[in-house]
């Protein structure tokens, strides 16, 4: 596995996610111990991800389950640009297709016109 897994906590803090595994697991000083929950004081979501994860009896899932979620992530992400797009359409299809449906009529019209009045 690459270190794809860490984007999902490096968008919401600037809490490195290897320092936070750290943490977990009680690798840190106590220096950094204190640098680290300060972070996890001003995030919600931080604080909320280092409970959730520290709840885990085997920390060697971590790393699978972040890049379980990345990936949901980037996949829901996607789908949502996609989404997007679509809705920056200038016009919607049946708008176009009924002005192009007038126009079309009016010309043929005109030409029916044309056509009768010059044969008489």
């Amino acid at each position: 596995m690459t270190d794809k897994w860490k984007d999902i906590l490096t968008q919401h803090a600037s809490l490195d996610p290897q320092k936070l595994m750290d943490y977990l697991e009680g690798k840190l000083s106590d220096k950094e111990k204190h640098e680290v929950e300060s972070v996890l004081a001003d995030s919600a979501f931080m604080d909320d991800a280092a409970e959730g994860l520290s709840e885990l009896k085997d920390k060697q899932k971590i790393a699978s389950i972040l890049f379980e979620l990345n990936s949901q992530l980037h996949k829901k992400t996607q789908q949502r640009r996609k989404l997007q797009f679509t809705d920056r359409l200038p016009f919607p299809g049946w708008l176009v297709f009924t002005t192009v449906t007038i126009i079309l009529l009016i010309v043929l019209t005109y030409i029916i016109y044309k056509m009768y009045t010059t044969a008489n």
